[in-house]
């Protein structure tokens, strides 16, 4: 039997196999092959590209370039041929700089990038950054719709220096697949959930199957919810890494801080804690006073050959 008698079903089936890249070569076989990817490329492996939106001069303008190229295509949204979309799969969603814009011209953008995402079936996004953004209310309804299409397929979702009018949800947070999660020196409609975003990391890592990393970076946090979430690690069998910076923590955070854990019988040996199941697992709490900023990370040792302390830690860290 000849391929060409293949039904289209099996023959997507075939290309969804294939890696994203011989996908365009395999359009230049034949016909058939062509007709077919053309017509089901939403559903095959698609190149990843990354996409940033930005303003110059007032206009917004859009970049879109493959993942790990410096160079792509970089023009005015208004004039960008969505339709190049259905080929590629966005990993990468950016925007920044933008600021002092017509509202109404955000809101357009916005919404076109929402609606062009939706009918590409963009499901490989990874990341979302959002740097030295302001908008204005105007534009609410747009990023609480691509905060909450983002957030369900995002793993690292970063906002700094950034204005915006979205109300937290905590429903879209406890459903969202981020790991990496930064937030500084921004504001929002609501405040910021640190505290129950800390709670959802921590639930994740106790229900990971496998060892997962977890990068949190937020203005505040309160004491109670760094304590649980350093019990809960302290006695769970898989040991995950983590990397978590508090800012506005200053002495009276500090004190409080200790007074928690003297309460809860956190012992700890120069600001380090000791692993109730592992016995080379310690976290380490460390205190910056010029930023006011608390760091707690695991310290995983590994022993020299007939040892059973790594004094190379302790000559580090002491």
């Amino acid at each position: 039997m000849s391929i060409h008698n293949l039904p289209c079903e099996m023959l997507r089936s075939v290309f969804q196999n294939a890696d994203s890249h011989d996908i365009p070569r395999l359009r230049t076989v034949c016909k058939m092959f062509n007709n077919v990817i053309k017509s089901n490329y939403c559903f095959l492996p698609r190149v990843a590209y990354l996409v940033k939106i930005f303003s110059e001069n007032g206009q917004i303008m859009i970049a879109n370039m493959k993942s790990g190229d410096i160079k792509g295509c970089t023009q005015k949204l208004s004039e960008f041929d969505f339709t190049h979309w259905r080929e590629i799969g966005i990993v990468e969603l950016e925007f920044e700089d933008i600021k002092n814009c017509d509202q109404q011209d955000v809101k357009k953008a916005f919404r076109t990038i929402i609606q062009e995402m939706i009918k590409t079936r963009q499901t490989q996004l990874r990341k979302m950054i959002f740097t030295n953004v302001d908008v204005s209310n105007k534009v609410t309804e747009e990023i609480e719709a691509l905060f909450g299409l983002s957030m369900k397929q995002c793993e690292n979702v970063t906002v700094e220096n950034s204005v915006l009018p979205i109300s937290f949800n905590q429903d879209s947070f406890d459903s969202s697949k981020f790991d990496h999660f930064r937030w500084v020196s921004s504001d929002a409609a609501t405040p910021l959930p640190c505290n129950q975003i800390l709670k959802k990391l921590q639930n994740d890592m106790k229900i990971a199957v496998n060892k997962r990393s977890f990068l949190a970076e937020m203005d505040s946090v309160g004491v109670d919810s760094v304590c649980d979430f350093l019990e809960e690690w302290l006695r769970l069998p898989i040991a995950s890494f983590f990397n978590l910076s508090f800012h506005n923590c200053d002495d009276t955070w500090k004190t409080r801080f200790l007074a928690e854990c003297e309460r809860r019988e956190l012992t700890h040996n120069y600001m380090e804690f000791q692993s109730r199941t592992h016995n080379n697992a310690h976290v380490k709490v460390s205190f910056s006073q010029d930023a006011s900023t608390c760091c707690i990370w695991p310290v995983l040792d590994v022993p020299a050959t007939g040892q059973s302390v790594c004094y190379a830690r302790y000559f580090r860290d002491f």
